[in-house]
């Protein structure tokens, strides 16, 4: 149960507004004893601030929003940590939503945190609705006038700062190093195409193909959801075809790859060439351990809270947008064809 300033202010025989200016170290005339008494009485319950109710006082909340896709879903449970790691440096705290993909909850998510008078926001976009949804969540946020920051989004406003990973250049350097290994029959796991980022990812796919003169067979692209159940049966389908490599857009559906080569009695990679996007914190555990695409998220995390808390406190930067490059990380489950 939560110790509210009433709670102490009975059980010290004083009123709500002494207690308020003491553990706010406000301007007053109370005496030392009472002082002492209130602070003790507070140390004793645990007391701890409303974050909400002080930010209707003060005019000036400590808590940022952080709106992500898929909470399951590894990449981005290692970037929440290290939100969170970040704000607590500038003495914020984070508020998650989760929108499970869907472009309605990431909308009602913004007018949600809209209305609860957060300091500011950081935003990763949703894969499904977002042809129906993705304008009224721009408009939204630019009406606001409350600090957003938007990862992997191109968008412009004066509200607004954007983060970006050259996603074209990991889908890029991924196809690329498959086909180093003399794989030319490259299936590749897509996530929808009406997200940026996965039409960027395909992008990286078909430019590496034609660089290396490898003629592009639509025949060998399949759709998942960025879950590993998604890439588990998009992994079966292109198995099927006679592919002697699979490229996923993300990690999660290179793990449902793996679940697809075992059900298939297929060594990976010894008959099944293997690589992902994302390097989440499980890649390097697996076995054997997941050839991918490092996304510098600790450097991003880091980067766009200060940005976020640059704005909220109106410090003065030129900086409105960043762009960071990946890098390619070889593990165990790809091998020369």
């Amino acid at each position: 149960m939560n110790v509210t300033l009433k709670d102490i202010a009975k059980l010290c025989g004083v009123s709500v507004a002494t207690v308020s200016l003491v553990l706010n170290n406000k301007p007053n005339r109370i005496s030392e004893a009472t002082k002492q008494k209130i602070l003790e009485k507070a140390k004793e319950l645990h007391y701890h601030p409303n974050p909400m109710a002080l930010s209707l006082v003060t005019r000036k909340s400590k808590v940022l929003g952080l709106i992500i896709p898929d909470v399951t879903n590894l990449f981005f449970t290692d970037f929440l940590r290290q939100v969170e790691i970040e704000a607590a440096k500038f003495g914020y705290t984070i508020i998650l939503g989760n929108t499970d993909e869907q472009g309605s909850r990431e909308y009602e998510y913004v007018r949600t945190f809209l209305q609860r008078g957060l300091a500011g926001c950081i935003l990763i976009h949703s894969s499904i609705e977002m042809d129906k949804y993705d304008a009224k969540i721009v408009d939204l946020v630019k009406q606001s006038k409350l600090p957003f920051i938007l990862i992997d989004r191109h968008q412009k406003a004066n509200n607004i700062r954007t983060l970006f990973i050259d996603q074209k250049l990991g889908a890029y350097l991924a196809t690329t190093h498959l086909l180093n290994l003399g794989h030319t029959r490259i299936g590749y796991i897509s996530g929808p195409l009406d997200l940026d980022l996965s039409r960027m990812r395909y992008d990286g796919y078909r430019q590496a193909l034609e660089d290396h003169g490898i003629v592009f067979d639509e025949n060998l692209i399949e759709f998942g959801d960025w879950r590993a159940d998604g890439g588990h049966h998009a992994g079966l389908r292109l198995i099927a075809k006679g592919v002697s490599s699979i490229f996923a857009a993300n990690d999660m559906m290179a793990f449902g790859v793996y679940q697809a080569a075992f059900s298939m009695a297929l060594r990976i990679p010894q008959d099944l060439s293997v690589i992902g996007f994302d390097d989440v914190s499980f890649a390097s555990v697996v076995t054997p351990g997941l050839t991918t695409i490092h996304q510098p998220m600790s450097q991003v995390g880091i980067d766009c809270v200060g940005m976020l808390v640059d704005m909220i406190e109106a410090r003065k930067t030129t900086e409105t947008s960043k762009q960071y490059s990946p890098t390619l990380i070889v593990r165990g489950s790809t091998l020369k064809k």
